[in-house]
């Protein structure tokens, strides 16, 4: 049937293609067929004619043939070029497809692809490939000497990636990839790049009041004022390098700050939304090992083991991750998923995982969640090196490339508060107050956001009414970033600030690491409601209404912990991502934010080795003392 389907679409699709264009669409959830008509200025009748399959429902993840409307194709139209000859062209020495691209007037993309070996190898030393002549270009061979494209070294500054890089220069990421073909996947601070060497031209600033996009292949204006809602007037107007050379696969364009649909931005980059639900083989079959500190060994009588429950921290939290998970698994069986899991005791030692190691075999394996302590899990990632390895909580692990470190570190959590403050800081007078332990925090906070004032605590412990007032604005929003983890503090700096709240001054207090001085009962509440105070997290509580919770406690009689809600949440998205596709370490990054109860999971490659998630949330206290998400 599944064959029957397939070469019917592609005779349909042949039969129609010499008269009509045609585009395709994976069907997201909650579209309709008259959604998607409206999307693409179509008649529903017309994308029910060539797809009959959809007259009786529309299932997710459907990929529709969708013709081209007349007012699509002349929208889209600058982006379609004739070929009207090729050139052969034999490769020099020292030459690149970049340079080769640059000689002739094309794209990179243009020479890939009509020499698709080079989408998988580099180019050989004099084998010849095919260059293509487009209608309404001026193709000018230049002589064996000026040949080569003129690049010169840049050095790569903290937190740039490879998209910052090229789109100061002008050139495209695969371009950039292309002169620099081992510049590896995450750029270092302090690593020199080949950049094209154009002396009459400066390089574009990056600044906050904007996105940026890169464009993917295929996309023309019409497909990018579909998925972006901006026109080609207003992308040509941000980026006027577009009127003279055109959209091409892989340039980085600068967007308008609000944007709407389902969309994501991160380090002003604006990417789809991906819902790995839609996405999964409900086929599938998945092999797990769950290895966690249960310690049996230690085990004797029932009345024992009740006694350890309530002694052992460490045991308690083991036995919430691990009911956590057991409900994971029961939902992924709802879903129609084949999961196979080894529940394993690495007794919290390296002795019994190196026993644990010896005595299994994980080779049939497709991913290890464990142990939690780090020294275990280090020796359980080195042991089955080639399977990923997810460390449940925070620790410190080797450089190895298999390892998965699932929560976000403090380094992460204050970057993720510093972008927000500042894409938001226009028209908000900024104010840092920050103790001795935290003078680190408050040099970077007042290089990366502008205009920051700063107001130093007196020994360490106290500020002045008097002192704050005259840095407050009474014509702004007044954000005061407080950063220390002192109690004394803490307490003094929250009560001046309530007290400074007045008509004339509004506040809003921010931190960019809640340390456990604000458990405190000295610390009011009551004060961090009044201001508003934002923080970020790697989690957030679940709603008590939740499927989850309530199944939870009709099992167990207790309400789930923040232990048992990550058990559910890591164990649950691990399913799912090798449902989608067992190659955890190709997906990886491909996969966008996934979010289930009170955990985010967006995996990063890093420098090092492995990858580290960088999911977290922003929240705020709200005037009814409750924990609410920044939206």
């Amino acid at each position: 049937m599944t064959r029957f389907i397939i070469l019917s679409l592609v005779l349909l699709f042949g039969f129609f293609a010499h008269a009509q264009e045609f585009d395709t669409h994976a069907v997201k959830r909650g579209e309709t067929i008259q959604s998607i008509a409206r999307e693409y200025q179509v008649n529903p009748s017309d994308i029910i004619r060539l797809n009959p399959e959809v007259k009786n429902g529309l299932p997710v993840n459907t990929i529709l043939i969708i013709p081209v409307s007349e007012k699509a194709k002349k929208e889209g139209a600058e982006i379609a070029q004739d070929v009207v000859s090729f050139i052969t062209h034999k490769v020099r020495r020292k030459e690149t497809l970049y340079s080769i691209a640059n000689l002739y007037g094309v794209g990179v993309g243009d020479i890939k692809r009509y020499n698709k070996e080079l989408y998988s190898r580099p180019l050989k030393k004099r084998e010849k490939i095919r260059v293509p002549r487009y209608e309404h270009k001026t193709v000018e061979v230049f002589k064996e000497d000026e040949g080569a494209e003129h690049t010169k070294t840049y050095i790569v500054e903290a937190k740039e990636g490879k998209w910052r890089v090229a789109y100061k220069h002008g050139i495209t990421i695969e371009e950039l990839e292309e002169l620099n073909p081992d510049m590896g996947d995450v750029l270092k601070p302090g690593q020199e790049l080949q950049v094209p060497d154009h002396p009459e031209k400066t390089e574009k600033p990056i600044d906050d009041s904007h996105n940026y996009y890169v464009v993917q292949p295929k996309e023309g204006f019409y497909r990018l004022k579909v998925k972006l809602g901006v026109t080609r007037e207003e992308l040509e107007g941000l980026n006027p390098e577009l009127k003279e050379n055109g959209l091409k696969a892989g340039m980085v364009l600068k967007l308008p700050k609000s944007l709407s649909g389902s969309l994501e931005i991160e380090d002003g980059i604006v990417t789809e939304r991906f819902n790995l639900m839609d996405s999964i083989d409900r086929r599938s079959v998945s092999d797990i090992a769950l290895v966690l500190p249960f310690k049996l060994n230690e085990l004797g009588t029932e009345s024992d083991y009740k006694k350890k429950i309530r002694d052992s921290k460490l045991l308690s939290r083991s036995l919430d991750f691990y009911t956590g998970a057991l409900a994971a698994l029961d939902s992924a069986k709802q879903m129609g998923l084949s999961v196979n899991v080894r529940v394993l005791d690495s007794r919290a030692s390296i002795v019994g995982t190196g026993r644990l190691l010896t005595a299994n075999d994980f080779r049939d394996m497709d991913a290890v969640i464990g142990p939690f302590l780090s020294k275990p899990f280090n020796e359980v990632a080195g042991g089955v090196r080639g399977i990923p390895a997810f460390l449940p909580f925070s620790g410190k692990v080797r450089p190895l490339n298999n390892i998965f470190q699932t929560v976000p570190d403090d380094n992460v959590l204050r970057e993720k508060m510093i972008n927000y403050i500042r894409a938001n800081a226009v028209d908000r007078q900024i104010i840092v107050i920050a103790d001795s332990q935290n003078a680190g925090v408050r040099d970077q906070l007042t290089g990366e956001i502008e205009n920051v004032r700063v107001l130093n605590p007196t020994g360490d412990k106290f500020i002045r009414l008097n002192e704050l007032k005259g840095l407050l604005s009474a014509e702004k929003e007044n954000w005061v970033i407080v950063e220390t983890n002192d109690i004394v503090m803490l307490t003094n700096v929250t009560g001046v600030l309530n007290s400074a709240r007045s008509e004339q001054h509004r506040i809003t207090m921010f931190t960019t690491k809640k340390g456990n001085a604000y458990d405190s009962e000295s610390v009011s509440n009551f004060h961090l409601a009044n201001l508003n105070l934002h923080y970020p997290t790697v989690d957030k509580a679940s709603s008590e209404n939740s499927p989850f919770v309530k199944a939870y406690e009709k099992k167990y009689g207790i309400t789930p912990n923040r232990y048992a809600a990550r058990g559910y949440d890591l164990m649950l998205d691990v399913v799912l991502r090798l449902a989608y596709d067992k190659d955890l370490f190709k997906t990886a990054s491909r996969i966008g934010e996934t979010k289930y109860l009170e955990n985010k999971f967006k995996y990063h490659k890093t420098s090092q080795g492995g990858y580290y998630n960088n999911g977290t949330y922003i929240v705020k206290y709200n005037n009814k003392l409750e924990i609410e998400e920044v939206k």
